[in-house]
């Protein structure tokens, strides 16, 4: 127990890194070169069960072909999406929108999906645990948008290279990805196997959560919070209201305020999508938090 306390104290000790608040929430919601189709001659027929998933088809310029969708997806071109989807939709539900192809990125969907089979309804599972890039080459292969999935993917690797050339050569920053969702509406944090762990290695970070082998969004507590010694934290633009404001989440958030992360006030605010969902817009988020970083820590 002494040992266990000593060591707090010796992780409370380090120096605070330089005092910052960015804020990424207005780059670009999907790459600048992204046209967004909107055709009332189109047919609906794709129930997209991921955010990620929707991104994708935007991107792709398949917006005009939805039907049915997460309604808490925000991107141009789904504003007259027939069917925004609140809560789980079950098999009945989805059939009876008659769609073409039901696709989801989520395991938890596969019994869904077997029920689908079993009435003979197309559908297939991307997993979001695929890198950003692979999943748009399914996407696009399902779509039959082969060309412009390639382009895509182009601008997502360049972007990617960009933001590696101006990654740090010294110690690996740790971020910390703090949310109320996935953990039943307590304190979270992103841990591996997540979207944001894929946008944090790419900047040359560490997710400072999964150094202490946290997976998914798994709830925190302080002295695990103070353990993961985050640098930076970050925070989707989203939930800020479930936070109160900004003071609130060094208030509030477990063990946070006594951090690095926490003394110095480092916090970094992105686009939902761009920090949850790896997909078509996972250049621009790389780019963008590669960037923060330069600024943060110079």
């Amino acid at each position: 127990m002494f040992r266990y306390a000593t060591a707090l104290w010796a992780i409370l000790l380090i120096a605070p890194a330089q005092a910052d608040v960015i804020d990424l929430a207005d780059q670009p919601a999907l790459p600048r070169s992204v046209a967004i189709s909107q055709n009332p001659d189109s047919s609906r027929d794709l129930v997209l069960l991921g955010a990620d998933l929707v991104e994708i088809a935007v991107a792709l310029g398949a917006a005009d072909r939805i039907l049915a969708r997460p309604e808490a997806v925000d991107l141009p071109g789904l504003e007259d999406t027939p069917h925004k989807m609140r809560e789980y939709a079950g098999v009945e539900g989805i059939a009876s929108m008659r769609p073409g192809v039901v696709v989801a990125s989520n395991a938890r969907f596969e019994q869904l999906l077997a029920g689908l089979s079993d009435i003979r309804i197309p559908n297939q599972l991307i997993d979001r645990s695929l890198p950003a890039t692979e999943k748009v080459t399914r996407m696009a292969r399902l779509l039959e948008l082969d060309a412009r999935g390639e382009q895509l993917n182009h601008e997502i690797r360049s972007s990617f290279a960009k933001a590696q050339a101006i990654t740090r050569s010294e110690r690996p920053l740790r971020i910390l990805h703090v949310s109320k969702q996935g953990a039943g509406g307590s304190f979270s944090a992103g841990g591996a196997g997540t979207g944001v762990d894929n946008l944090i290695r790419r900047v040359g970070a560490q997710n400072a959560a999964a150094a202490i082998g946290m997976d998914r969004y798994r709830s925190v507590t302080p002295e695990g919070v103070i353990l993961m010694q985050p640098d930076v934290v970050l925070i989707s633009q989203a939930e800020l209201p479930a936070f109160g404001n900004i003071d609130d989440i060094w208030n509030d958030y477990p063990g946070l305020a006594l951090t690095p992360a926490g003394r110095a006030n480092n916090l970094i605010i992105m686009r939902d999508l761009h920090v949850r969902a790896d997909a078509a817009s996972s250049g621009v988020a790389t780019l963008a938090l590669a960037q923060a970083l330069v600024e943060m820590f110079p």
